[in-house]
């Protein structure tokens, strides 16, 4: 099979792991990486930077890319990545990436920049958006809708029917039961139980899961 090349954005330990998902999927290969805080020609994971945010498309013409793929583990982050770099450049493609020993049913559907990480699991008549973020081990049940920029930790799991709203995150182990709510921004903390409809942009915890509080957009969380 011949690699399709490919710029990875980041540099992070989330670049690192998408590098070992590009080298068990075959089907693309970075060129290197682009890093905005590390200058040009330092060596990392084995890759070169070749640039900043801003050298992007001339990189793409120098090496024949067309395929992006956003290494930002940040919800918010990777979103607004994805965005500048759309505006930037209309024709590129931010390919969906599955590792190759991961289940995904035949009939969900993967927007472009989704990621589905080793052992991940997405079931039949899933729906995932734009630039969902499925870490390992973690599973989407049945019937399922993850909106654009949904990240769920390793070892997160959903039961079916349940509706994720923009750019919220699931953190480590955390468990949430068949025909849930989950607004948008909004976190779930590690090894929770969410058996109750969580609002948009709160902190929710706790087995069962309640809102702690309030939380702005752009808090970290990582």
């Amino acid at each position: 099979m011949t690699r399709q090349p490919l710029l990875l954005i980041g540099a992070s330990g989330h670049a690192h792991a998408l590098l070992s998902v590009l080298q068990r999927h075959g089907g693309y290969e970075s060129v290197g990486l682009i890093d905005s805080f590390q200058p040009a020609g330092t060596l990392v994971h084995g890759l070169p930077i070749l640039g900043a945010e801003s050298d992007i498309p001339e990189l793409c013409r120098r090496y024949g890319v067309r395929h992006l793929l956003v290494a930002i583990g940040d919800n918010v982050q990777r979103q607004a990545m994805t965005t500048r770099l759309q505006d930037q450049m209309p024709d590129a493609c931010f390919p969906a990436l599955v590792d190759p020993t991961a289940v995904v049913a035949d009939d969900a559907h993967l927007a472009p920049g989704v990621v589905v990480m080793a052992q991940a699991h997405v079931g039949a008549g899933c729906i995932l958006g734009r630039g969902v973020l499925l870490n390992t081990q973690s599973s989407v049940d049945h019937d399922s809708s993850l909106a654009a920029f949904v990240s769920l930790a390793p070892g997160a799991i959903t039961g079916g029917h349940v509706q994720v709203g923009e750019r919220t995150f699931l953190g480590l182990g955390c468990r949430v039961v068949h025909r849930i709510q989950i607004g948008h921004d909004t976190v779930v903390g590690a090894g929770s139980v969410v058996l109750h409809d969580l609002p948009d942009a709160v902190v929710g915890y706790g087995a069962p899961a309640s809102v702690i509080r309030s939380r702005q957009i752009d808090e970290s969380y990582l």
